[in-house]
């Protein structure tokens, strides 16, 4: 008798316990995307009006010509909406680099300056990769915290530099800062024609040519692109392909996970509840 009403005792107890939900705090150490920082680069030369990419049909109420450059534009808005914090900075790119947005977290106001970019003035006639990457590092210089620093350059490949060692001397350079540099080719892998569309883009009138009178021809070189991400331990990856932009932030985001300080500790609380219950039923069931 003594035995099953000392049992029945600490059962009670255990559930009236129980009821006042008790809890004990802990240091927990979580995974801080707002550590990482991208910049994102745009090749805007002549060849990126070349008309050989798809724009998904979600896409087409933005941009209705199917252009590399378009392409390039939407591929950089999906990037943007499948950030979670990360601070984002963008940046265009030909001969020469040229920063357009300082890192923020302002996605909205990322978002509106890709919609408006005015392809109608490009007329530049070829990219300089090495630029590309020296104008995207140095979006970097004034952070004043430890981040993972990230780099998107997508570009249809083509360099217009004599020394083409100077991209592989940018990319280590890029390398050497800790910078990661993810790529994405835009176009096909043969040569097309680069159209010249009317005032209101609606109908091609001509194609561009060069000093000598022959039709301009561009196409995909994806070994520079490669080369870039493959010496600064970032990820080569198609527009094209299925989920790309998808990939390309989970890329990110896996490289940012192996690194200590995006990790940060948070408070949380651990419930006693659903043992003292368990110990109050097994209590009881003893009793019984």
């Amino acid at each position: 008798m003594l035995f099953q009403t000392l049992f029945y005792s600490l059962a009670l107890g255990a559930l009236v316990f129980t009821l006042t939900e008790p809890k004990v705090q802990y240091n927990k150490i979580v995974f801080n995307r707002g550590g990482i920082d991208v910049a994102i680069g745009i090749d805007v030369s002549k060849s990126m009006l070349a008309e050989d990419e798809m724009v998904p049909e979600e896409g087409k109420k933005l941009f209705a010509i199917p252009n590399r450059l378009n392409r390039a534009r939407y591929c950089a808005l999906n990037i943007i909406s499948a950030l979670r914090g990360e601070r984002i900075a963008v940046f265009m790119f030909a001969s020469k680099g040229v920063a357009i947005i300082p890192l923020t977290t302002d996605y909205g106001y990322c978002q509106y300056i890709l919609k408006h970019i005015n392809d109608a003035t490009i007329a530049i006639p070829g990219s300089d990769l090495s630029q590309a990457i020296f104008t995207g590092i140095s979006l970097f210089d004034d952070t004043s915290r430890k981040t993972v620093k990230t780099l998107i350059l997508i570009s249809d490949g083509e360099d217009i530099s004599d020394d083409k060692s100077a991209i592989a001397d940018a990319a280590q350079r890029a390398a050497a800062q800790g910078v990661a540099i993810y790529t994405v080719g835009l176009g096909m892998g043969r040569g097309v024609l680069i159209p010249i569309r009317d005032a209101a883009g609606t109908e091609i009138v001509d194609y561009y040519q060069d000093e000598d009178g022959a039709f301009l021809k561009t196409r995909l070189e994806q070994d520079p692109l490669k080369n870039i991400a493959a010496i600064t331990g970032g990820q080569y990856f198609r527009a094209r392909d299925n989920r790309s932009e998808d990939r390309i932030v989970d890329a990110i985001v896996k490289r940012a996970r192996a690194i200590e300080y995006t990790k940060v500790q948070e408070p949380a609380w651990f419930y006693l509840s659903p043992f003292l219950l368990c110990a109050g039923l097994l209590f009881f069931v003893t009793a019984s």
